[in-house]
């Protein structure tokens, strides 16, 4: 791993992960309601936008937010 990732879980991990984000999101929505919900995932999508981006390379980012785009047009 890069200089970015020190400390990163590991791939078995990473389920879990989404489960406490979920569950941060969730008690966020339930405390203040669903405007700073929203923002808190849209500073969540921007740091983990930062690490691919220094990972992996900014092309690397657009193509994954791409997708996310055109998933998130499939559900709307």
């Amino acid at each position: 791993m890069g200089a970015c990732c020190r400390g990163m879980a590991d791939d078995s991990d990473h389920y879990e992960d989404v489960d406490v984000v979920i569950s941060m999101l969730k008690a966020v929505y339930c405390r203040d309601g669903a405007d700073v919900a929203v923002q808190a995932a849209k500073h969540m999508i921007a740091a983990a936008a930062a690490l691919v981006t220094c990972e992996n390379g900014p092309d690397e980012t657009r193509r994954i937010l791409r997708i996310v785009g055109e998933a998130q047009g499939k559900t709307s």
